[in-house]
């Protein structure tokens, strides 16, 4: 393998497919640094397959992607959600991961799986190595520009950057271990929803609200979420749903006995929830568990804290700026999870979620290229759930569907400037623009 490398991404998930892609298709010499198994973040190994994207604005490489899975009767797109904004697309797990290969070695970009990042070397703000651990023990790599799509920030976070997380009081929201429920009569079950339609809210959610309380009186369930989010139906032609289990409040995201206790107990719900189903919903009477996630279904750990924070006062108001590198949906929404099970949280949530009275069908706010910039280490970018935003923006934009725009973006502003023999910051971001208009690939 080489030594020397244009760009090295460190973080497999789909922001940092996207950027590798991206790169590696103009010319780039890429590694792309993966400590799994597989290539696809949350979305493979977190059996989080359900690609929420957004309808007015999902372009690029992510498309194409989705586009191939369609192609292969290995995605679909759900055309009834009660929530109306999103794009929701469940995809076959198997074949993301092919897909997610193959795009990535087509291209051209080397693929390290199994390989952790330990240590980061930098030299007057220039990152130079990366120290990565394999079953050959130890090695180092160089890059001449970095991007960070670890969702946790590990680059920026090993370099010195500046970080938070969570609220004020460190507070992030809660995460839930996904899970593949099998032999589910969808039918029967979505006709027992029909009982719910003339609630409060979706069907879903009234029946929750309805049957969780009783649930946790007989001591079927251990506590009372009111946003449990439920279960999806994968594929029309089998009988397997994507179970997006009870949140794991309290847990400690940014520690690894945290990581693990949360790990632990998530699984724990997730057989928590079958009884749960068998008992009180009808169509679940046979069903059984597959499998879990190999990773928890992390929402939030660091945010870096860069050139420019992105606000949600920006989102509200749709604002516009010159360096715009990305669209995302505008006004006062976002999916903010809580991070307590109390009732007040859930509720600040649901309002927080349902705030679409001044949605602009035809507007959009925008992701400045400042946001995917550290203060300081010059040759380092950031994309994914761990980029410069706060924490009511990352609610909205932390979506598959946003993380690919964002890390095309990056990749592509890495080829610019490694041609102009330049550090991210000083790129022309008006020529990074116009070669992202060329690339918007649409058609999903």
């Amino acid at each position: 393998m080489e030594k020397v490398y244009d760009l090295i991404v460190a973080g497999g998930g789909m922001s940092g497919v996207a950027a590798a892609v991206a790169a590696s298709r103009r010319g780039l010499s890429v590694l792309l640094v993966e400590q799994s198994s597989m290539l696809g973040g949350l979305g493979t190994n977190g059996l989080m397959t359900m690609l929420m994207a957004s309808k007015q604005h999902f372009y690029g490489i992510g498309c194409e992607i989705v586009d191939t899975l369609i192609s292969r009767n290995a995605a679909r797109i759900i055309d009834d959600h009660p929530v109306n904004d999103y794009k929701y697309i469940p995809y076959d797990l198997e074949s993301m991961k092919r897909t997610l290969d193959d795009i990535v070695v087509d291209s051209g970009a080397q693929v390290l799986l199994y390989t952790r990042i330990t240590e980061v070397l930098q030299k007057n703000n220039v990152l130079t190595e990366l120290v990565l651990n394999g079953q050959s023990g130890n090695f180092t790599v160089s890059g001449k520009i970095f991007i960070d799509a670890t969702g946790d920030a590990m680059l920026a976070f090993y370099s010195g950057e500046p970080v938070e997380s969570g609220d004020e009081d460190g507070n992030t929201q809660a995460p839930t271990m996904a899970a593949y429920y099998a032999g589910v009569d969808f039918e029967k079950y979505e006709k027992f929803l029909l009982k719910y339609k003339d609630g409060p809210a979706a069907p879903k959610i009234n029946m929750i609200h309805d049957l969780m309380p009783k649930a946790v009186a007989d001591g079927t369930l251990t506590v009372t979420d009111y946003h449990h989010p439920g279960i999806w139906r994968l594929n029309k032609a089998y009988n397997v749903g994507l179970m997006n289990a009870g949140h794991v409040y309290g847990a400690e995201v940014l520690s690894p006995q945290g990581l693990t206790d949360a790990t632990i107990k998530g699984r724990k719900m997730a057989a928590e929830y079958l009884a749960f189903y068998r008992k009180y919903i009808p169509g679940f009477e046979n069903a059984y568990i597959t499998n879990t996630g190999s990773y928890l279904g992390l929402r939030e750990t660091r945010r870096v804290i860069g050139k420019y924070i992105t606000t949600f006062d920006d989102k509200i108001n749709y604002k516009k700026f010159d360096d715009a590198i990305m669209r995302f949906d505008g006004g006062a929404v976002s999916d903010v999870h809580a991070s307590s099970s109390d009732k007040k949280a859930y509720d600040n949530y649901f309002s927080l979620f349902m705030n679409r009275k001044d949605l602009r069908e035809e507007d959009w706010a925008a992701l400045p290229f400042r946001s995917l910039l550290p203060q300081n280490t010059k040759n380092l970018m950031i994309v994914g759930r761990c980029l410069s935003v706060d924490r009511k923006v990352l609610g909205h934009i932390r979506l598959q569907g946003y993380c690919y725009m964002m890390g095309q973006a990056a990749g592509t502003a890495a080829a610019l400037a490694i041609t102009g023999n330049k550090h991210p910051a000083d790129l022309d971001v008006s020529l990074l623009q116009r070669e992202l208009k060329k690339d918007a690939y649409e058609t999903v």
